[in-house]
């Protein structure tokens, strides 16, 4: 996500959103996916599998471009085990793109729009090439998609661009300012994370953010961190001190065993959240999930109508579907004895599998 943001022209989005602010966000949906081309020549991606029969995708899957059989097959092995990586954030995407290069095509990257349901596959070359083979590499991503279990993705081809240096549609004037802002911003951190340090504040970060838009000092502290009052305080003399204006001050406390929990959980949320919204059947429409408050908590919003004969039956379809995948023994290492809840929403956000 990092390097798309650098991509756009906002010098909000270029300069001053992180990981470490959007740590502090409560909720996480999957939004867009964004892979690059593995180089040809380097190996084929490495995929770290438990079961047997989930070894069988990565031998087969080719042929399962062709042959029913094997595609029938592959399709008793449960969707989110099948998309699941040890030790890495499963990418569905990812896995498309190296099939397609693994093939001959010439591949520039892939994304997944989860609102939409559409993997976007972007290819090299020349306008020729393009056409020549855009219907081909359509045809056999869709192919792979429904190998994999997962149709509800529609597949939208197109001919790869070099993005736009967002600088060079900036005056001279606006490539100033922003790097003033930037200057400014550095210099604000700095100085706060030297004086909380210096009279003994336990503080993570301090990621200032000054621009056109706002001002803001988002700070993130460990939870054993008590005294607020005085740290915004000293947030706020440092402020004004600058002479830009009033900012906003805002405190976040973070739990490093969340944040390792976390960790070991994102290959298990990624194929989750990818799985559940690919399957036509079960009428995903997105995928949210919670480590704040405890327990981890998983919001799953669909496009069922709450008042739907059927309504409840298929609640808990998807919730089968998502424990199955939790309690099984491929995942076991990182999902650990944590504890978690499943809420499945209608389309008017009412609970339907409690």
């Amino acid at each position: 996500m990092d390097k798309k943001l650098k991509e756009t022209k906002s010098y909000y989005y270029d300069h001053y959103f992180s990981n470490d602010t959007a740590k502090s966000i409560e909720d996480r949906v999957f939004e867009k996916l964004q892979v690059k081309p593995k180089k040809q020549g380097l190996g084929k991606k490495v995929f770290y599998f438990i079961s047997v029969a989930v070894i069988l995708i990565g031998l087969l899957i080719g042929s399962a471009f062709t042959s029913p059989t094997i595609a029938n097959v592959l399709a008793q092995i449960p969707v989110l085990n099948g998309l699941f990586e040890k030790g890495s954030d499963s990418s569905l995407v990812g896995s498309i793109v190296d099939e397609l290069q693994d093939e001959g095509y010439k591949v520039g990257g892939a994304s997944l729009h989860v609102r939409t349901k559409t993997i976007g596959v972007e290819i090299d070359g020349s306008e020729s090439y393009y056409k020549e083979v855009k219907e081909e590499v359509k045809r056999k991503a869709i192919n792979l998609l429904e190998a994999k279990g997962v149709d509800a993705y529609k597949v939208d081809i197109t001919l790869h661009k070099e993005p736009v240096d967002p600088e060079s549609e900036m005056t001279t004037d606006q490539i100033k300012q922003m790097e003033a802002y930037q200057e400014q911003s550095q210099q604000l951190q700095k100085a706060i994370l030297e004086k909380m340090e210096k009279e003994g504040y336990e503080i993570l970060s301090a990621n200032v953010r000054i621009n056109d838009i706002e001002r803001f000092i988002p700070l993130e502290i460990p939870i054993t961190e008590t005294r607020i009052d005085e740290m915004k305080a000293i947030a706020r003399d440092l402020a004004e001190e600058t002479e830009l204006g009033d900012f906003k001050i805002k405190v976040y406390k973070i739990d490093p065993e969340k944040q390792k929990a976390e960790q070991r959980w994102m290959p298990v949320i990624s194929a989750m959240g990818q799985g559940l919204i690919g399957m036509e059947e079960l009428k995903v429409e997105g995928f949210a999930y919670s480590f704040y408050p405890s327990p981890l908590t998983f919001s799953i919003r669909t496009s069922i109508e709450a008042d739907q004969k059927d309504a409840k039956e298929l609640a808990a379809e998807i919730e089968k579907e998502a424990r199955q995948f939790i309690e099984s023994d491929e995942v076991k290492e990182n999902v650990k004895d944590d504890e978690y809840v499943i809420n499945i929403y209608s389309k008017d956000e009412k609970i339907l599998n409690h």
